[in-house]
């Protein structure tokens, strides 16, 4: 797979996208700065502009069949990030959909886009970003609504480049996996990292305690009316207070 780095983009997702409409193959490109990253829902992603190793964002592009369902890749790519980055298991945990979580705060997130290419193939991009090192101790927090976790909290060692070359290799064999067999064989692996498992939680209108997610990577979510299956789509959850 080609590796391509960029000093300064607007979205690295932006990037990979163009590189398959242009009919490239395989490609992680990663920036050290991005100034229109973009997350789930319209929002931006504010990529940290303190400089070298204080953010890794990239995106990993590549053709695949355009039948194949994509329901649950945002899960099995979470969970291989947080298997090679805590393979302890015991500090990062993962938001349904899309969010990376150590010790109670937002260590990153993932977007995935797709675009549809001749042959019947779509390509599909798959965007992550991590905080790489902890915001200084007079830091304004308030933009940061699920706080601020650091990767280096973790790994006092990890930088940009360095945490790249790990997760690199294991998010190619996710990929070829899930190719072939779907979100189905990481389900488990999800529940183990579950943030929200047995917890109040609210999706859209909808509130109940959420109950782990299907085969599918859909949310299972146990109301007063009975249990409700909820796809991704432009929902996000929100952990509520617990009664």
């Amino acid at each position: 797979m080609e590796r391509r780095h960029l000093g300064e983009c607007g979205s690295t997702n932006t990037e990979a996208l163009a590189h398959l409409r242009d009919g490239g193959g395989p490609l992680i490109v990663s920036a050290d700065r991005q100034t229109a990253g973009r997350g789930r829902l319209g929002r931006a992603w504010q990529s940290d502009q303190r400089g070298d190793d204080a953010s890794l964002t990239f995106s990993v592009a590549l053709p695949l069949p355009a039948g194949l369902d994509l329901s649950g890749l945002s899960l099995a790519v979470g969970c291989t990030v947080a298997d090679v980055l805590d393979p302890a298991g015991d500090r990062i945990r993962l938001k349904w959909p899309n969010d990376l979580f150590l010790d109670g705060a937002k260590l990153g997130g993932i977007l995935i886009e797709t675009v549809p290419l001749p042959g019947e193939r779509r390509g599909v991009v798959i965007g992550i970003g991590l905080n790489l090192r902890p915001l200084p101790a007079d830091a304004d927090r308030s933009a940061f609504a699920s706080g601020h976790a650091a990767l280096q909290s973790l790994d006092a060692n990890a930088t940009a480049a360095t945490t790249l070359d790990r997760l690199a290799p294991a998010l190619r064999a996710l990929l070829a996996d899930f190719e072939a067999l779907g979100f189905g064989p990481w389900q488990l692996a999800f529940s183990r990292r579950d943030l929200a498992a047995g917890r109040p939680v609210r999706v859209g209108e909808q509130t109940g305690i959420a109950r782990g997610v299907s085969t599918s990577g859909e949310l299972l979510l146990d109301t007063d009316s009975g249990m409700s299956i909820i796809t991704a789509g432009e929902l996000s959850l929100r952990l509520e207070p617990s009664p």
